[in-house]
């Protein structure tokens, strides 16, 4: 049932992707299908590296596991399929900024159904509540896969509202409030989760779960990206042609 879920999140979020293409007066055709489809491959191989590299010694000694999809963390298809939508968007001759911008609420809305999958499945779940009228015998966790499912839920909506009202001055602003929203979300939720991977011994930042720094990373270099670009619109002295206009 994950696997489920997890189809069924990239199904709504191409479909969502193919409707804001038609909606910008772009035409679809064969090279939008087949360039998305390889952009979800090199994700699912993302986040299976990204894993990997938590743990280089092992990985090293039992190279064969590398090649198990049992544990992936979900940064690593964003950040690889970050490096995937730059191909793309040459692919289909649009700028990468407006591919971004197209793209960034699909990656959110199947991001919040894949979750359900997590929920489906048991992993990815919370720590237990402390509450003081709970019988001792009783645990109750943390719905920390419905908290990631609805935090997406809502980006999907700020980011589409943000776009309807046109508060998107410049080519970008989409995708980088995405990177910024879901970055965040992902840091503070995992301070509820009790499961995740972390950095083995002798890696850098040992000890410490990966999404938290890939997280904190993320959100670092999203606001500076973000900031430099405003800057460069305001010095232009108007918006970015390449917007998206709703």
């Amino acid at each position: 049932m994950n696997v489920v879920f997890h189809i069924l999140g990239m199904i709504a979020g191409i479909a969502l992707t193919a409707w804001r293409f038609r909606k910008a007066g772009m035409k679809l055709g064969i090279k939008f299908f087949v360039g998305f489809f390889v952009v979800i491959l090199i994700g699912i191989a993302g986040s299976r590296l990204l894993f990997v590299m938590s743990d280089v010694g092992y990985y090293a000694a039992h190279w064969q596991a590398i090649f198990s999809l049992q544990e992936t963390i979900i940064q690593g298809a964003l950040v690889f399929g970050f490096l995937a939508i730059v191909v793309f968007a040459r692919f289909l001759s649009v700028p990468f900024w407006r591919l971004f911008d197209l793209i960034a609420p699909g990656l959110a809305l199947g991001q919040a159904i894949g979750r359900i999958g997590c929920l489906v499945y048991g992993c990815c779940y919370g720590l237990p509540v402390h509450l003081p009228w709970l019988p001792p015998d009783v645990t109750v966790l943390y719905p920390t896969q419905l908290m990631h499912a609805g935090a997406n839920l809502v980006i999907v909506f700020v980011l589409l509202t943000l776009e309807r009202r046109g508060y998107a001055p410049f080519a970008g602003f989409i995708g980088l409030m995405y990177v910024l929203l879901y970055s965040t979300q992902r840091l503070l939720i995992d301070y509820l989760r009790a499961t995740g991977a972390v950095f083995a011994a002798g890696m850098p930042f040992a000890g410490i779960r990966v999404a938290r720094v890939v997280s904190l990373i993320s959100i670092l270099l999203g606001a500076g990206v973000l900031v430099w670009k405003w800057a460069r619109a305001r010095r232009a002295g108007g918006e970015d042609q390449d917007r998206i206009v709703a």
